[in-house]
């Protein structure tokens, strides 16, 4: 089985109430440490797990090819290893690909997702030749130059330079990932699935938080999704990007809090 490198806040022993799991998968060319702060925050509440995606972090990249699709059915492998019965998964970016391919296969497992700065919509025509792009610049370059514009881009210019002390953390720490990894990731990103259908199917189990000035998920997009999903469960962040968590992190927290009890 892959090997998953993780922590966890809150108490395991806690009644339900305030020890039901929920699991924060983050992005791409991210790690785990980006849920620290809210870790602290909501691990009064519930209990926090937070892991690094293999090849991201300290979980290794797998040795074969795969898909988005695998990389959930694994998260829910090691998490039932931990003897978690169910859980809520919320996903930033690329993590929120993933929660809905969890959704999609493992619906009974999970009781709910949230979709963080993240999208239900498959890649456009011009998005997927990014994506090759991409692949292409990684593996003459490598991941650190890349790094060094696409950290900064994720977040509102207008506010960029509050969080220059971060982007330059995740800058730093995503300089150890592989190119390896990248070029994976960008693959199975660009060849997933479109995941509207469960928008409609599951839309009372669907949390969205979008920045309304995110570059990567533009607001009409943002928009569409709010619009099929249950209303109290859409929140678009104001003077925020891609990176609302950092930006805007009380009223995500709000936010989390708010939907989080409701299947508690």
């Amino acid at each position: 089985m892959q090997q998953i490198f993780f922590y966890e806040s809150g108490n395991a022993r806690l009644p339900a109430s305030q020890g039901f799991p929920v699991v924060f998968i983050h992005g791409f060319c991210e790690s785990n440490t980006i849920w620290k702060s809210l870790s602290e925050e909501l691990s009064d509440e519930f209990r926090v797990i937070c892991p690094d995606l293999p090849g991201f972090g300290q979980s290794p990249l797998p040795d074969t090819d795969f898909s988005l699709e695998e990389i959930g059915d694994q998260i829910v492998s090691w998490l039932k290893k931990l003897d978690i019965k169910q859980c809520i998964v919320i996903g930033h970016s690329l993590g929120g690909y993933i929660s809905l391919e969890i959704l999609r296969k493992h619906h009974d497992f999970v009781k709910a997702i949230g979709l963080f700065n993240s999208s239900a919509m498959g890649d456009s025509l011009e998005k997927r030749e990014n994506r090759n792009k991409l692949i292409e610049f990684i593996s003459g370059y490598g991941v650190g130059p890349f790094l060094r514009t696409f950290v900064p881009s994720l977040f509102y210019p207008k506010t960029a330079e509050k969080h220059k002390k971060t982007i330059a953390r995740i800058s730093d720490e995503g300089s150890s990932i592989k190119r390896e990894s990248v070029i994976k990731y960008a693959a199975a990103m660009r060849d997933r699935t479109d995941s509207i259908d469960l928008l409609k199917r599951y839309h009372d189990r669907i949390l969205l938080i979008a920045g309304e000035f995110d570059q990567n998920i533009p607001l009409e997009k943002s928009k569409e999704m709010a619009g099929i999903l249950d209303k109290e469960n859409s929140h678009i962040i104001p003077d925020s990007a891609h990176m609302s968590l950092f930006e805007q992190s009380e009223l995500c927290y709000e936010a989390i809090r708010k939907f989080v009890g409701k299947f508690n």
